[in-house]
């Protein structure tokens, strides 16, 4: 037997579904991410510990997959001593959904790398204020840090997105 408290309920439910439908998901190579970190031969790389050749193959197998998986890459990689205006710089002409720092620059207990990763941030903010940023936890991650903030729509093995160099 239905309850008409069933029904109600149902009616509601269907009612709130479809006065919030969700969000459509982005589709291949309609996000566009900037991602900064340290450069893997920079002497700081392996003064945290890191072995150079594995952060630089890693970190450009990373980037390669990124692109393969659908998402629009620009990669700006330096070091403490380089002007942030570098950054800024990479930051014009292109309307940033979502930016990443890499672990090297957050994980870091050294000085320099703490008050870069400051104005790092502050450039974001300024350059890509609704953008979000995400944070790998490896040289090798930072795809999965950008598939938990921005799924796609499907699978874009067919059309990957552009390194935006």
């Amino acid at each position: 037997m239905v309850s008409f408290k069933s029904i109600l309920t149902l009616a509601v439910a269907a009612t709130t579904a479809s006065a919030f439908p969700s969000p459509k998901l982005p589709g291949c190579g309609e996000v566009d991410i900037i991602f900064t970190g340290l450069p893997p031969y920079h002497p700081l790389v392996a003064q945290q510990g890191f072995n150079s050749s594995a952060v630089d193959a890693g970190l450009r197998a990373d980037a390669a997959d990124i692109i393969k998986a659908g998402y629009n890459l620009r990669v700006v990689l330096m070091g403490p001593e380089q002007d942030i205006s570098v950054l800024v710089n990479q930051t014009n002409g292109i309307r940033w959904d979502g930016t990443g720092v890499g672990y090297g620059v957050r994980g870091s207990r050294r000085e320099d790398l703490t008050i870069r990763l400051g104005d790092i941030i502050q450039v974001f903010h300024e350059r890509a204020p609704r953008a979000p940023t995400v944070f790998d936890y490896s040289f090798t991650t930072a795809l999965w840090a950008i598939q938990t903030k921005f799924p796609l729509s499907s699978n874009c093995t067919n059309s990957p997105g552009k390194d935006l160099v």
